[in-house]
């Protein structure tokens, strides 16, 4: 074949031929090339895709772990909150027990004090004795101030001891049954029912009225 080019309009049939042949042996060859191109190029963006999505997952497990673990200390400090204030409202409640089962306490055992006043006519004896006991000498004049049913039995019982001492008994219907005031010179004992309660309740801290 000549290296010279023809016009196209002067070529021979065969010349005409032999071009054609010739380029059609060409297009198969770049139709190669161009298809090995576009599979290598494919084949960097399946790759990319496939390492993108990878990376994707580790930054968003991590992205997830951090956040979890923020929320995890959010919830382990409100936790720790409510248990704090549950403790506190406990220990309150606790404290609100015991100060009404204190005072149902001081309740029944009134009552009972003053159920066996009343029927244990024997009761005022330790009563008179202890508040004898708390005078450090007796000055005359001395007396005793009872209720009248509580002197009659303190002067069967007590009688020849308390007059050997200087002690004069006297009735006071003023003075509750089971209480007594002790008086001399210089000195008086309040033994009545009511300071009597009152001390032990302020020994509890308790505001609790005898009369009530």
């Amino acid at each position: 074949m000549s290296s010279i080019l023809i016009p196209k309009e002067q070529q021979t049939a065969y010349q005409r031929w032999e071009m054609s042949s010739f380029s059609s042996q060409k297009n198969p060859s770049g139709t190669a090339a161009s298809d090995s191109n576009n599979e290598n190029t494919q084949a960097v963006l399946d790759k990319a895709r496939k390492e993108g999505f990878s990376q994707g997952m580790k930054e968003g497990y991590f992205a997830g772990m951090e956040q979890a673990k923020e929320s995890l200390d959010i919830d382990k400090q409100n936790l720790m909150t409510v248990a704090a204030s549950f403790s506190d409202a406990l220990e309150k409640t606790d404290e609100k027990i015991a100060e009404d089962v204190l005072r149902l306490a001081l309740d029944i055992a009134k009552a009972m004090l003053k159920t066996q006043m009343n029927v244990n006519e024997m009761a005022i004896l330790p009563v008179v004795k202890e508040a004898i006991n708390y005078l450090p000498s007796i000055q005359k004049p001395s007396r005793i101030l009872l209720h009248p049913a509580d002197a009659l039995t303190v002067k069967t019982h007590m009688q020849e001891e308390l007059k050997e001492q200087g002690w004069i008994l006297v009735e006071d219907e003023a003075i509750e049954r089971g209480g007594c005031m002790v008086e001399t010179a210089s000195n008086q004992i309040d033994a009545s029912n009511d300071t009597r309660w009152r001390r032990i309740c302020d020994a509890l801290g308790q505001q609790n009225d005898w009369m009530a």
